[in-house]
């Protein structure tokens, strides 16, 4: 219980941390409008509260006699790196930092691609087709609908996004 804790509220403070950041690096959007900065903040902020709600509810089910600090010397690490959900961590890891070099299209289609691999889906052809779908859905969306600019890559993956902006 004690580690859930630790780790929702360390996760709850660097939430807070890129809220705030997010706003101190983003330009002024014009009066009555919003730009790309507001929307990472509204899923920020619910993330914080759906972390604060989970530590309540782990909290509030966790038998008084076991609400102390000695789980956490117990933690099995190389069952810790086996965890379906600590894999998917890092994935969003490697993807963040990918996510310049490669641009939008190719690393959000990596991702998906490892992310529904990592849930259980074995055909190959399902996981390519959900993994194009899902990036033409959110590039359609994000870059046409609300004109956001996504990560383009560099070197030849710019030229390619360059193109596809066009179509």
């Amino acid at each position: 219980m004690a580690i859930q804790l630790i780790f929702n509220g360390g996760l709850a403070l660097f939430f807070v941390y890129c809220y705030f950041y997010i706003d101190a690096i983003a330009p002024e959007p014009k009066p009555g409008t919003m730009d790309g900065a507001q929307w990472p903040q509204m899923l920020l902020i619910l993330l914080i509260i759906f972390l604060i709600a989970n530590m309540y509810k782990i909290y509030k089910s966790t038998p008084e006699e076991e609400r102390n600090l000695s789980s956490i010397t117990d933690i099995n690490f190389k069952e810790l790196y086996k965890n379906k959900l600590f894999i998917g961590i890092v994935l969003l890891f490697i993807y963040a930092f990918t996510l310049e070099y490669l641009g939008f299209i190719l690393s959000s289609f990596l991702l998906c691609l490892a992310y529904s691999r990592l849930l259980g889906e074995k055909r190959i052809p399902h996981l390519l087709l959900y993994s194009f779908l899902s990036v033409a859905t959110l590039y359609l969306i994000f870059s046409k609908g609300l004109g956001i600019i996504l990560p383009r890559g560099v070197g030849i993956l710019r030229k390619f996004a360059l193109m596809l902006e066009r179509i």
